[in-house]
């Protein structure tokens, strides 16, 4: 039922992307054509022109970001925020094919991100790149580059890049008479830890760490992603999966083994009955003693806020790289969330000002509140600085080492990125992943069973996915 509501949904909003191609075709000037007539009429009139944002963050949220907007196009362009009810795919394209004015449309999942721009839904941005005398690469980072290039053109900008880090419980190390991690720690150092900080037994079971294994930003496949990099799950010619490889085996035994054999992270049916897949619930389950680490995002200091749950008086998490087979550079994981101008923008050059100014010139207006780090890569240790301590509420974060989470986040590592914006299997992976991690983790399924099943089946739909695409 699951996977037919998922195909009835992407069937659903193929047709919606269908909806919105022919109102854009119905406009026979092109792109560059109609850059600037918009702004030109305007500017003749001596109107303000509107610029319309969609996204679904909270509207008081948006005030500080709307006021600056305003301020700094004043008597030109103003800022008007149309709050979505969510980040879904039919909620998404049943606004881009409204006819609504849209100028910026945000979204997170990079599968409908690439099903959008191959359908003719967004607009090309190398252009304005080009205008602006900028490389896409030099102010995104490679990894963004590397999984936005889609046929030579970018379709967005993430307005967001969420890196994974290691939480952990200052006090429970303490206890325990364990030595916080450093960056620079192996695979083998997290397990040895999460072994010496899990005790007790049934109810009163504390683990030594809090891992996703399954859900939307689950963890088995770490290891394998730091050695394998952007598309990870594809060979070098996007022609077939990776499930077979030696790294995605080395990477699901050291996950299942920290799970059945030495039974030092939360098991699976524990994390579902607890909900930990809610960051919310990770953070609170990682400062009331549950468990000694966390690996999850940078943001997940947020869930620090009193308003998300009554901190524990002592509270003091830590923050550390994630670590890496040999101890070397630091390898982290990302993921991001986009921003994209609609094809049917009626004034593009307005639409990029108001892109630009969300992704690249204020971030902190934008990702910066909500604990995220900018989808841009930082040119100075001072612009690094300013934007992480906003990330960590200069301080202000109860229970969090700002201390060493700033020291943390100042030292150099290498991004890879989790985003996929390939089409070829991508929907049948997300089906069947779950599925089969659920009975790998539960013990049902062997390791080298779950992938080949996985191999067999993504293998199957890139093959068909890839002919129907000729």
């Amino acid at each position: 039922m699951k996977n037919m509501k998922r195909m009835l949904t992407i069937t659903v909003s193929l047709m919606i992307i269908a909806a919105v191609l022919t109102g854009c075709s119905s406009n026979g000037a092109s792109e560059s054509s109609t850059v600037g007539t918009k702004e030109q009429t305007a500017a003749a009139s001596g109107d303000v022109y509107q610029v319309h944002f969609y996204a679904w963050t909270n509207p008081d949220n948006v005030k500080p970001l709307e006021a600056a907007f305003n301020k700094e196009y004043a008597g030109k362009y103003e800022f008007v925020y149309e709050k979505l009810a969510d980040a879904s795919t039919l909620t998404i394209n049943t606004a881009l094919a409204s006819g609504e004015k849209i100028d910026v449309m945000t979204q997170s999942s990079q599968f409908d991100l690439r099903q959008r721009a191959d359908g003719g839904a967004y607009m090309g941005l190398k252009q304005f790149f080009d205008k602006e005398g900028w490389d896409y690469e030099d102010i995104l980072g490679d990894a963004t580059e590397e999984t936005q290039n889609m046929n030579g053109d970018y379709y967005s900008i993430p307005y967001c890049n969420n890196i994974n880090m290691v939480f952990f419980n200052k006090k429970m190390f303490d206890a325990a008479g364990v030595e916080y991690p450093k960056t620079g720690w192996t695979w083998q150092d997290f397990r040895d830890t999460a072994v010496k900080l899990t005790s007790g037994s049934g109810a009163d079971k504390v683990y030594g760490a809090m891992v996703d294994v399954v859900g939307e930003d689950f963890a088995w496949d770490l290891i394998a992603r730091q050695k394998l990099g952007n598309f990870a799950y594809y060979n070098k010619d996007f022609t077939a999966s990776t499930f077979d490889t030696p790294q995605m085996k080395e990477s699901l035994q050291y996950f299942v083994d920290l799970s059945l054999k030495d039974k030092c992270i939360v098991p699976l049916d524990e994390y579902t009955t607890l909900k930990y897949e809610n960051d919310t619930n990770g953070m609170q389950g990682l400062y009331n003693g549950k468990y000694a680490m966390w690996i999850a995002p940078v943001y997940g200091n947020l869930y620090l806020k009193s308003s998300y749950g009554e901190i524990p008086e002592g509270t003091d998490i830590g923050m550390v790289n994630m670590p890496t087979s040999d101890g070397g550079q630091s390898i982290t994981t990302c993921y991001s969330s986009t921003a994209s101008i609609p094809k049917s923008a009626e004034n593009p050059e307005a639409a990029w000002a108001l892109l630009k100014f969300i992704t690249i010139d204020h971030a902190d207006l934008f990702a910066g509140p909500k604990a995220m780090s900018p989808g841009y890569e930082f040119k100075t240790e001072e612009e690094a600085t300013a934007f992480n301590d906003l990330i960590f509420d200069h301080g202000n974060r109860p229970g969090f080492d700002y201390d060493m989470a700033m020291k943390t986040m100042s030292e150099p590592r290498t991004l890879v990125s989790k985003d996929n914006t390939l089409i070829q299997g991508q929907a049948t992976t997300t089906e069947v992943m779950d599925a089969v991690m659920t009975l790998v983790f539960n013990g049902e399924m062997g390791v080298e069973e779950g992938l080949a099943e996985l191999k067999t089946k993504v293998d199957e739909a890139i093959k068909k996915d890839l002919a129907n695409m000729k």
